[in-house]
């Protein structure tokens, strides 16, 4: 479910990049992408490596075309030593702390296996995480090196290059609202690194790499990977009064703006999905009318939302184009409260709050009125999404055990965590002004805009709602 390490590298079924349809005039097709990175091939395939060197510190190849892969698991050295380990409260192994401590330093972590305090320090939710030298301390997951200080352990959909197969490498990738990891490269990939995008981070996504700059929204996560459908033609998703102006954009901006819509509506799209999943959860569980009459706005907001990005991508690239069937199998394995509310934490908490904030600045930025007006709506909607999640998991925590609460708050601190590190530490790439007027940011925005998010927005609330787990939780 979510917040879990991904396990046995199931990725995301049912999508891909935008086809057919997001197409430039003339019906050429877009820039791969939502970045408008053009697919990676021939010297770029899945198994190019150029000039390729051993980097001792990562254990990792490194390829002059910016891919690394990890032909061995290999044993982390490093040359900064964590605190003398005291033993006791936070378990001796990555994958099996028993239990959450606050820090500020990684002094405060001496009771955990090559300790570590995960975040800047000074907030609540700032917490100890295990580090590792070898898989085996990791649980799931592999040992990441960095060649500085113990490894961490990062999710993982291979281990060595041979769990890929021919033609394959199992390579590190960002992937979309969620913790960095490793996956297998494919040769529907779009993009080696972020350079090869034109705006927006390479990202792993629908089972391979796409360029992404787009609203998170509240994924339709299952297996821990966010799911969404394939692009098709059809006009039946369009909204006719939607209609930005063209005049000042060439061909290849055209492009770029088609493929980073058709992307959001993608997006969107799945939103209604998870809403869905949810008031069906809500059911299940018992909750109260209001939270069912919430999520069924809600439902109805994400279905506009999908109409107005999939209209505005059509314009764009002058082709009509909607959602594919979406794949739902094995979208309810797990339908148990503390379950339910783990995916509302990454879903709702984090992924409406950070779709909200990027709306908001998205609206301020545009100078297309369709765009501004659509923006606003979404920016305006997802605000009430992200306090119907917080709103759940309030009652859902007076719902749970001792046991249950404290298991959510070191949840929400591990996600809070993991999407901190990823925005800090995700690539850089290029921004355009003219594509900034219609509603396309650049990764420098949006980095801030997800830091701001998740310190100013998420941790105050959620330390508020487990402000007795916490304190709790603390030696």
């Amino acid at each position: 479910m979510a917040g879990a390490p991904t396990q046995g590298g199931a990725p995301a079924q049912g999508g891909s990049s935008p086809q057919a349809g997001a197409s430039t005039q003339g019906g050429a097709p877009p820039q791969a992408g939502a970045g408008g990175a053009t697919a990676v091939g021939g010297t770029n395939s899945a198994t190019a490596c150029p000039n390729p060197v051993f980097d001792s510190a990562k254990k990792l190849i490194v390829c002059s075309n910016g891919r690394a892969h990890r032909p061995d698991a290999a044993t982390c050295t490093f040359t900064s030593p964590p605190p003398p380990e005291t033993g006791g409260a936070g378990g001796s192994s990555a994958g099996g702390a028993g239990g959450m401590t606050i820090c500020s330093t990684n002094a405060d972590c001496s009771a955990w296996h090559y300790g570590y305090c995960e975040g800047d320090g000074g907030f609540s939710l700032t917490t100890c995480r295990s580090g590792c030298t070898t898989d085996s301390d990791c649980g799931a997951g592999i040992c990441a090196c960095d060649g500085v200080t113990p490894g961490r352990c990062t999710n993982a959909g291979c281990v060595t290059d041979a769990d890929c197969g021919p033609g394959s490498l199992c390579a590190p990738v960002s992937t979309t609202c969620g913790p960095n990891a490793f996956q297998c490269t494919s040769v529907q990939d779009e993009c080696i690194t972020s350079e090869d995008c034109d705006l927006g981070a390479c990202v792993f996504q629908s089972g391979h790499r796409i360029c992404e700059n787009a609203v998170c929204g509240r994924p339709f996560l299952i297996a821990d990977a966010a799911r969404i459908a394939e692009l098709e033609t059809r006009s039946d998703w369009l909204d006719a009064a939607l209609t930005p102006e063209l005049r000042d954009l060439n061909p290849i901006q055209r492009a770029q703006l088609a493929a980073h819509w058709a992307r959001l509506g993608q997006m969107e799209h799945a939103s209604i999905a998870a809403f869905a999943r949810f008031n069906l959860q809500l059911l299940s569980l018992g909750a109260p009318s209001d939270l069912i009459e919430a999520c069924n706005r809600a439902l109805t907001d994400e279905t506009a939302h999908a109409r107005m990005c999939f209209t505005l991508a059509s314009a764009y690239g002058a082709t009509a184009i909607g959602p594919a069937p979406l794949n739902i199998e094995r979208c309810f394995e797990d339908v148990s409260l503390i379950a339910i509310a783990k995916l509302v934490l990454r879903e709702g908490c984090l992924g409406e709050t950070v779709a909200s904030l990027e709306a908001v600045a998205a609206a301020e930025i545009a100078g297309d009125p369709a765009v501004t007006q659509a923006l606003t709506r979404i920016a305006r909607d997802e605000l009430s999404h992200a306090e119907l999640a917080f709103k759940f998991l309030r009652w859902a925590l007076a719902q749970s055990s001792a046991e249950g609460r404290h298991e959510l708050a070191c949840e929400a601190a591990q996600q809070l965590a993991d999407f901190e590190s990823d925005a800090r530490n995700g690539e850089r790439s290029r921004s355009d002004d003219r594509l900034a007027l219609h509603g396309m940011l650049g990764s420098d925005a949006l980095r801030s805009i997800h830091l701001a998010a998740a310190r100013d927005v998420a941790r105050p609330l959620l330390a508020a709602l487990f402000d007795t787990e916490v304190s709790g939780a603390t030696p």
